[in-house]
């Protein structure tokens, strides 16, 4: 939370990412990221596999949340 994230990536092995839930954490309405919408799902497969595939899929994932991010910060 003192961190304030503009952007939030989660992950969970085996489980759907739910930025709601996220959002509903104690303290958390403040943060700029759940503010914004920026809370964003990384398919466990694409970082968790073993590999370089989590090197490749995984960081092009990575990258392309960061870019929409970035467009998004400069729209607004």
């Amino acid at each position: 939370i003192r961190r304030a994230p503009d952007l939030v990536l989660g992950s969970w092995c085996g489980k759907k990412f739910r930025p709601e839930k996220v959002a509903a954490r104690p303290g958390w309405g403040g943060i700029p990221a759940v503010r914004d919408g920026q809370l964003f799902e990384v398919k466990s497969p694409l970082i968790l596999q073993p590999g370089p595939a989590a090197l490749t899929d995984g960081v092009a994932e990575i990258a392309r949340r960061v870019r929409e991010w970035s467009a998004f910060r400069a729209a607004g």
